[in-house]
């Protein structure tokens, strides 16, 4: 069977993006307020309060201002939670800015960004800590695990900070597995890979491979899968279906 892991390096060794690279002012990374103060910033004004435990957040800089985000994720249940960013005020409290009904396993926003370099300077001369940007833009990946009767999933979110709003650009399945009644089992493997030759119209395209499994093992049985591949362009501050 595929595995998210085997699936993202056999296709990042088909397509290596170039991204484009550039520093954003910020301030110093500020003190870490504690779980408490987040959870009152937060609760002020959501839709879907939060309450310890299951809560976790951190500081992070998001968009091209000096001030840093608080990124915040309540775990319901299994497949139930919710995703929030906070943006600092001028008297350095935060307010609640986004709010998705996302259940994030984590918090890991650049995770998807390969590109981004981290070695020594004699390994490759174009390592930077700068965050990329894609047609302009400081693009995020956040995964929300979701599901219900018979059905679990996993979905990636990119999506960027707009003049303090949360905008999405695109979302996708990466795993889903999927049990119908009389027994089948089914599941869709995918992942994505971003070309940005283009830097104002980059193209991200988009694999799935649909598979039926052995209900009893769980294996993919044979002849019984399909792979379909989707190329979206950025345009109008999103990725959309390229026809």
């Amino acid at each position: 069977m595929w595995t998210r892991r085997l699936l993202f390096f056999a296709l990042a060794g088909l397509a290596l993006p170039s991204f484009v690279h550039a520093a954003a002012p910020q301030s110093a990374k500020p003190a870490t307020p504690n779980p408490e103060q987040v959870i009152g910033w937060i609760n002020a004004s959501a839709k879907n309060l939060v309450a310890l435990p299951n809560f976790d957040f951190q500081l992070s800089n998001l968009d091209d201002d000096a001030d840093w985000e608080i990124v915040a994720k309540q775990n319901s249940t299994v497949h139930l939670g919710t995703f929030y960013i906070l943006d600092q005020k001028a008297d350095r409290t935060y307010s609640l800015v986004a709010e998705k009904p996302w259940n994030v396993p984590h918090l890991q926003l650049e995770r998807w960004d390969f590109s981004s370099e981290r070695n020594h300077p004699q390994l490759d001369p174009h390592a930077s800590d700068d965050s990329a940007e894609v047609a302009g833009k400081r693009l995020f990946e956040t995964v929300d695990h979701t599901g219900g009767t018979g059905i679990s999933a996993y979905e990636a979110h990119l999506w960027y900070m707009e003049k303090g709003k949360l905008v999405e650009a695109w979302s996708g399945v990466l795993k889903q597995t999927s049990s119908v009644p009389g027994g089948q089992l089914f599941q869709t493997l995918g992942n994505y890979q971003l070309l940005t030759d283009d830097e104002q119209h980059p193209a991200l395209y988009y694999w799935t491979t649909e598979q039926e499994l052995d209900p009893d093992t769980g294996s993919p049985l044979s002849g019984k899968s399909s792979t379909k591949l989707q190329v979206y362009r950025f345009e109008n501050e999103a990725f959309t279906l390229a026809p």
